[in-house]
């Protein structure tokens, strides 16, 4: 038997989903793809809760209609501006007064409890708690404190928080589409699950999502999350300026971007020309490449540097020998892997595609799919003999990561 279940990514532009079928021995295979226009968002936050429910269930009919089958539950993501993040800390006990024994389990989610205990405004939820180091007696850096003697623990985790209000309106929309929501995660910790190597988690990396309304950066170290920070500009208003610029609507602007658009000039000849659609009855007109690059990499700079202006300080500090890695649909623009590099001082700069995992690999092994396939990705270990979807045995949840999203989803419930 199988476990079959669907990871849908609402975007400002786009709705993409993924049906993803877990065999009893937990390996992934991806059957089926779909995506659909999104109309009910501006700037990564949901407007219309009717158009996009809409538009939530247009993605998954048709990566429905591709994988022969029906699914009943998903597993979906948040990002954009309602997401914070900071470092927490958290010291307890292991033994008694002067006696020491092995750390055990229960004495890492007691620490990782006691790491939560800060204050947050009521209308904001713990999304996850990423564990990013412990201490055991003095003793740093330890990634596994499992079975380690000693009589104090600590722990330094990454704290990540949703808006209850903007979180409870995207599950609303995904229930109305007919769907059960079965976890919650953020975008960019599910995208760097299927892009991100071990490797550059280690050394220090920068993941950034260059989505629609929304540009998202997840900065990883010494293994796991270190911060996440969210600009509110993305590609539309990339085409947006096109459009202003030239006189022309936004649908042609979009369409100028995406067939002739660059924002690296030496990427582009001198006598390299588009065509603009006349309206009115007005003759078409034609542009220069080099005048839309002109247009597009003042924002594209601007971006980068908003992101580079809104890293905490702890993160400025820090020197990351690892990779930026991009994903989203902004990351396809040419000359953006030149431009970054520039932006950032750095040459290790990489266009990510998530992996093979059978399928449609035409469709979803690009980057627009790169939070889809994480959450799938993810859910591998914790789901895939899990009762959800059309088929599956039960079993029980385990780890604190899982048990946070859980409280989440409850959380949402009672408050709302």
């Amino acid at each position: 038997m199988s476990t079959v279940i669907a990871a849908i990514d609402i975007g400002t532009s786009t709705v993409r989903a993924l049906i993803g079928s877990y065999s009893e021995e937990g390996s992934l295979s991806i059957i089926g793809a779909g995506s659909a226009p999104s109309t009910g968002l501006r700037a990564g936050r949901i407007v219309n809760i009717k158009a996009t429910m809409e538009s939530v269930k247009e993605a998954v009919e048709a990566a429905e209609m591709a994988a022969g089958c029906e699914v009943h539950s998903c597993i979906t993501a948040v990002g954009g501006s309602q997401i914070e993040s900071f470092i927490s800390k958290g010291l307890v006990a292991v033994g008694g007064r002067g006696s020491v024994r092995e750390v055990n389990a229960n004495d890492i989610e007691r620490v990782l409890e006691a790491s939560q205990a800060v204050s947050i405004p009521l209308d904001r939820h713990i999304l996850h708690v990423v564990p990013r180091s412990y201490i055991v007696d003095g003793v740093d850096g330890i990634k596994d404190p499992l079975n380690r003697i000693g009589v104090r623990l600590e722990a330094e985790v990454c704290i990540i928080t949703s808006s209850g209000t903007s979180t409870q309106n995207m599950l609303r929309c995904v229930s109305q589409a007919g769907y059960t929501v079965e976890d919650v995660m953020l975008k960019t910790l599910a995208s760097a699950q299927a892009v991100v190597t071990e490797e550059e988690k280690e050394v220090g990396s920068i993941l950034i999502d260059l989505g629609g309304g929304t540009t998202d950066v997840l900065v990883l170290a010494d293994g796991s999350s270190l911060c996440t920070v969210s600009v509110p500009v993305g590609g539309s208003l990339v085409s947006n300026d096109i459009a202003l610029v030239r006189g022309v609507s936004f649908e042609t602007a979009e369409k100028l971007k995406l067939s002739a658009g660059c924002c690296w000039e030496g990427l582009v000849s001198d006598d390299e020309e588009a065509v603009i659609p006349g309206i009115g009855g007005n003759p078409p007109q034609a542009i220069s490449r080099l005048e839309i690059c002109s247009i597009i990499r003042p924002r594209i700079e601007e971006i980068y540097a908003m992101i580079r202006d809104r890293l905490p300080e702890h993160v400025k500090q820090r020197h990351l020998n690892g990779s930026v890695v991009l994903v989203g649909g902004g990351s396809l623009l040419p000359g953006i892997v030149e431009l970054t590099a520039k932006e950032f001082k750095t040459e290790n700069v990489r266009i990510a595609r998530p992996g093979n995992y059978g399928g449609p690999v035409e469709l979803y092994r690009n980057p627009e799919f790169a939070t889809a396939a994480g959450l799938l990705v993810n859910g591998m270990a914790k789901f895939a003999k899990s009762d959800m979807g059309v088929s599956g045995s039960s079993a029980k949840h385990k780890g604190a990561f899982f048990e946070t999203a859980k409280k989440t989803l409850q959380w949402f419930k009672e408050m709302f």
